[in-house]
């Protein structure tokens, strides 16, 4: 990204970001007016220094909820009725079937009922499925109208035979699922996280996949990114996708779209469609 920079001298107003990082160096290194993220995360932007310097920080809210939500129920169904080792088998020409576990009328817990989390919740009801679910802002309304129980944290985690992690990454939930969350489960459960990598304290996972503590994991999202080197690799009970979860026709057009609109509205003077950080608004009076 310097060396980028660098060749352009430095001029560039707006960017439209996906996963690169903007650290202080290189909003230093730019003229930015804003960083647009393709996305709702933006934990690859050094928010505070963006603030510091004036530089609006843009996301893409309501644009690929629906595709995470899909993403994250298809590896609940793939972990469930174990399609990865099935197709490797038939592939292979071997005629051998697993049990599978059940999906339907199973307890699924979600942490984090925002957009993605009810979208979560909404499919599930189509599996009969009963639904709990922890987050501190609590919309009862879409709880009541889709059956939707209400349960403190570590609640959800003992009683769900699905765990699905729908929180931003914050220094109060980084590795919210530790060591001793994970001991909480139930040795049948699943956990899936299509969220943020820093949810999860993947050491730990390790262990309890490794030693069968839990049935299984799926993971679109990692504490490094590319998870290269991860000992989850060595583990079969895990399926691992590459933070792809948001991505689809639909969503990448809608993602593309208002990330552009973002980044045109803050040149033109104006306030993007959605600013992770709007105190420089209210500081500047713009």
């Amino acid at each position: 990204m310097l060396d980028l920079l660098a060749s352009l001298g430095g001029k560039i107003d707006a960017a439209i970001a996906a996963s690169d990082v903007y650290s202080d160096a290189v909003l230093n290194a730019g003229q930015f007016k804003i960083v647009s993220r393709v996305g709702v995360g933006f934990d690859s932007v050094d928010v505070a220094a963006a603030t510091r310097r004036g530089v609006v920080v843009s996301t893409t809210p309501g644009t690929n909820h629906d595709s995470v939500a899909d993403h994250a129920f298809g590896l609940i169904l793939a972990l469930a009725r174990q399609i990865v080792p099935h197709n490797q088998f038939v592939r292979a020409q071997q005629w051998k079937r697993l049990t599978a576990a059940d999906v339907h009328g199973q307890t699924i817990g979600i942490l984090g009922l925002g957009k993605i989390g009810k979208g979560i919740a909404r499919r599930a009801r189509g599996f009969d499925m009963r639904v709990i679910a922890y987050d501190p802002i609590w919309d009862a309304e879409f709880a009541r109208q889709n059956q939707v129980e209400r349960l403190p944290l570590e609640t959800v985690i003992a009683e769900s035979d699905f765990l699905s992690l729908h929180l931003p990454a914050t220094p109060e939930t980084e590795h919210v699922i530790d060591a001793r969350r994970l001991a909480l489960m139930k040795p049948t459960a699943y956990l899936i996280n299509a969220a943020r990598g820093s949810l999860v304290d993947e050491a730990a996972l390790f262990d309890a996949l490794q030693s069968k503590r839990i049935a299984g994991a799926g993971l679109d999202v990692f504490e490094q990114e590319p998870p290269w080197g991860t000992r989850l690799i060595e583990i079969d009970n895990v399926i691992l996708t590459p933070h792809v979860a948001g991505f689809s026709v639909k969503a990448n057009a809608a993602m593309a779209r208002m990330a552009v609109e973002n980044a045109l509205l803050v040149l033109a003077g104006k306030q993007p469609l959605f600013c992770v950080n709007p105190e420089i608004f209210e500081a500047t009076g713009r």
